[in-house]
């Protein structure tokens, strides 16, 4: 194999969290009588973690208002912690790929910008031991495509840059 590591992004490349992300981001709009948008939609407002999700939901009237954005951001974490797993799953083929790569000696990890606390249960949750590390959002580090991040991973995983092949589904891994 080219690559000794491979390392995922996780909404959206091996796991289809769309439809329960815009729920949540609906069920906040529809608490407030904001419009709502389709789940299609939401492939363009996600992939830079949840701050900005609700960023981009809220309406443009909303923008720097502080206390309405922390209600928000509130409502939905509330509402997606209930029901992250309702339609979550992952893609077709997925699992056989990872065992694939697994078995090729390829180590896997999964870098997200979902939340941490979110992020490692849902991996354990459909993927079991296949990954080595799961990196989600935390206060320690800005989100990716910010550099430290994705630094830390590869320090974690002791493996040079050269060494790993990034997978993801947005323009934001892309950067990454």
């Amino acid at each position: 194999m080219a690559f000794s590591h491979v390392i995922f992004d996780l909404d959206g490349t091996i796991l289809n969290t769309i439809e329960d992300l815009a729920r949540a981001c609906n069920h906040v709009c529809e608490q407030h009588g904001w419009p709502t948008f389709s789940i299609d939609s939401y492939r363009y407002k996600v992939g830079n973690g949840m701050l900005k999700l609700v960023e981009r939901f809220m309406p443009a009237e909303y923008a720097g208002d502080e206390r309405m954005f922390s209600q928000a951001f509130a409502e939905f974490r509330s509402y997606y912690d209930e029901h992250k797993e309702d339609h979550t799953a992952p893609y077709s083929g997925i699992s056989t790929m990872l065992d694939a790569l697994r078995e090729e000696g390829v180590t896997l990890a999964v870098l997200t910008n979902k939340d941490h606390a979110a992020a490692a249960p849902l991996v354990q949750r459909y993927f079991g031991d296949r990954f080595s590390l799961v990196q989600g959002c935390t206060a320690a580090f800005p989100p990716k495509p910010a550099a430290p991040v994705t630094l830390h991973v590869l320090a974690q995983l002791g493996v040079k840059p050269s060494n790993v092949l990034y997978v993801g589904d947005s323009n934001v891994d892309v950067q990454t």
